[in-house]
């Protein structure tokens, strides 16, 4: 995790920016392209644009693999771009399968493509997480794998609350047993939402050196209320995805996207010096 931790530190920015390509949500000047056109020069166009801002981006796999091989290669081609410009790539893939099969998938996302850093489904136990981060050490990128431990949607509720102990415990407990020091931050990282501050204070007393993602700013209705639970003992360890309100942010504006979502991912960024 050291990249995205480095990188935070240069910028003086804990914002990560998640590349959700919605096609319907692109503006009008692209809409003559083909999808997998429109996608790359929207895509391309946000990253430069926000560069200056964020620590990391965070590359939502789905929307690039509905557009077959070619949105596959303009995945590859964000990561390096990412890369080039001195950002770590969270490829945001929440694979959960085992064994063979597991590092197959590891070794996509983390050799193939070149992400930093994965996050990972663990309902199946440590055998769903091993493979992609033995990847990740294996790379050598000063990157590492996100769990999943109390995630930013209204349902997880049911599941992620729902035994004794409660789940996103359990979890938390399989996080702090698997991650390897790395810097100032273990490998194993988590994912835990700014929705829900109270699970949130939980999850960082039971992982209190741990590295938190943070979905759910923004769009999603988390603020800064939900984000200060997750800081730890020394007022880090936090860093915040904001994906549409910083992708679509010129559809609440007079300024063209590119612009839009530099002046958005700024005000996140500036919002998010807690």
């Amino acid at each position: 995790m050291q990249a995205l931790v480095d990188a935070a530190r240069r910028k003086g920015s804990v914002l990560v920016a998640g590349l959700d390509p919605i096609p319907s949500r692109f503006p009008e000047e692209l809409r003559t392209l083909s999808e997998a056109e429109a996608t790359l020069e929207f895509c391309q166009g946000i990253l430069e644009a926000v560069e200056p801002y964020v620590a990391a981006v965070k590359l939502q796999a789905a929307y690039f693999e509905r557009l077959g091989p070619g949105g596959m290669g303009i995945y590859a081609g964000l990561i390096e771009a990412a890369r080039d410009l001195g950002l770590p790539a969270i490829a945001d893939v929440k694979r959960g399968d085992i064994g063979p099969v597991a590092a197959a998938y590891a070794e996509a996302h983390l050799g193939v493509y070149g992400a930093t850093c994965v996050t990972v489904n663990p309902y199946m136990g440590e055998d769903a997480v091993l493979p992609f981060l033995e990847e990740a050490r294996r790379q050598t990128l000063g990157g590492g794998v996100f769990v999943l431990v109390a995630t930013s949607n209204p349902s997880s509720r049911e599941v992620q609350e729902s035994t004794e102990p409660p789940l996103f415990e359990v979890i938390s407990g399989l996080v702090a047993g698997l991650g390897r020091p790395a810097g100032d931050y273990p490998d194993v990282g988590a994912v835990v939402g700014a929705t829900r501050p109270e699970i949130g204070s939980r999850a960082r007393e039971l992982l209190p050196e741990t590295l938190f993602l943070s979905p759910g700013y923004g769009a999603q209705g988390g603020d800064t209320s939900g984000i200060r639970p997750l800081l730890d003992r020394n007022g880090g360890g936090v860093l915040v995805n904001s994906s549409r309100s910083i992708l679509y942010a010129y559809e609440r504006s007079a300024s063209d996207y590119r612009n839009a979502a530099r002046e958005a991912a700024r005000d996140a960024r500036d919002e998010l010096r807690l």
